[in-house]
């Protein structure tokens, strides 16, 4: 594969700001929420939510390997994988998250499987208001993860 050139990097990078800034804007209403185990319609909206906010950060994993690694593999289990090879360094780039996240980011993988799969009205309260807050308290350390990676494309188009 042939090396990004420092305008796609920073293309790179500049996708990731937008994309950032745009999940940063819905994990501020998945807290806004609050509490949602006793109502139904909120169990719904944070679902939804939920789904988005993996959805996004995948969309911004998928981005880096297309530029840096030439796309992502294929496969029923490509989502799980593409989450893994984001914690590997490769040739091409260093790790893109740590495995604290990643280990956290499987479980909303998995729920979005969920989610993509069920009636909403079969989703349970108290399993996705655990997954709510634990959104929450999970995206500033995706962010800043995100964030030290645009760090190093701007470092690597010699910005």
């Amino acid at each position: 594969m042939v090396a990004p050139s420092p305008d796609q990097l920073n293309d790179l990078s500049l996708d990731l700001r937008v994309e950032l800034n745009k999940l940063e804007r819905l994990v501020e209403g998945i807290d806004s929420l609050g509490s949602v185990a006793s109502d139904p319609l909120r169990v719904d909206a944070a679902a939804l939510r939920l789904q988005s906010l993996y959805t996004g950060i995948e969309r911004c994993l998928v981005q880096i390997t297309r530029v840096l690694n030439g796309g992502t593999s294929d496969g029923a289990e490509w989502h799980r994988r593409l989450l893994e090879r984001m914690g590997q360094s490769t040739d091409q780039r260093p790790a893109v998250l740590s495995a604290a996240c990643i280990a956290e980011l499987q479980e909303l993988l998995r729920f979005r499987h969920l989610v993509r799969h069920l009636y909403a009205y079969e989703l349970r309260p108290e399993p996705v208001e655990r997954l709510r807050q634990m959104a929450v308290l999970l995206w500033p350390s995706v962010r800043a993860e995100l964030e030290r990676f645009r760090d190093w494309l701007s470092a690597a188009a010699g910005d």
